[in-house]
This record gives structure tokens, C-alpha cells and sequence, in this order.
């Protein structure tokens, strides 16, 4: 197998565009020409860093939320803005970083 015949099928198997696997064409160029437990090993490591791209791709970009979190966080944030919050929950938010000092001393 050629290196960018086996490239193109470690994309595929993890669902990557065969693009995706570019960087690491001279490697797997240089592991065919490898004795076979070299080989073996580097292109067990290409495996693992296209793997680790696709599972990269797959989880969601911090910071991006869906229509519908969007939405919620919308309509909590109208609330919020409009709200002013009485003396008590002031003087609550107060005393919060006294009750965790009281737990350290005991």
C-alpha cells in the first residue's frame, strides 16, 4: 500500500477528510521504508493523532450554544436585567463568604 492510499484509509476509518491527513503523509512515507516494528509503531501514533482530531471535530466549540440554549439564556438575561435585587439578597450575598471561612475553622 502506497502512503497516500494508507493515509486516506486511517481518515476514513476515523471520518476525516482525506485532507485531514496531510501532516502526517511524510511520516507514514517514512514508516513504509521503517523496519517493521518501527512502522508498526509510528503508524500505530498516526492512528492515535487522527483519532484525536476526529474526536476533536466532534465535540462542540466552547462558547457555541444551540438555538435553544441561545434562546433560554435570552429570556433569562431579559429577566435578569430588569430585576433589582431587594437588601436581604444583598446582605445575603454577604454573609455566603463568611459560612465558607466558618467550615475551615472547625
Amino acid at each position: 500500500m502506497n502512503p497516500v492510499d494508507l493515509v486516506r484509509a486511517l481518515c476514513a476509518r476515523h471520518g476525516l477528510p482525506p485532507e485531514a491527513g496531510a501532516p502526517y503523509l511524510d511520516l507514514v512515507t517514512k514508516a513504509l521504508a521503517a523496519e517493521v516494528e518501527v512502522r508498526d509503531r509510528i503508524l500505530k501514533l498516526v492512528d492515535a493523532g487522527l483519532a484525536e482530531r476526529a474526536a476533536a471535530r466532534a465535540l462542540p466549540k466552547p462558547g457555541a450554544l444551540s438555538t435553544a440554549e441561545r434562546e433560554v439564556l435570552c429570556a433569562v438575561a431579559r429577566v435578569l436585567h430588569t430585576w433589582t435585587p431587594t437588601g436581604s439578597i444583598i446582605d445575603l450575598g454577604s454573609t455566603l463568604g463568611h459560612l465558607g471561612q466558618e467550615g475551615e475553622a472547625a
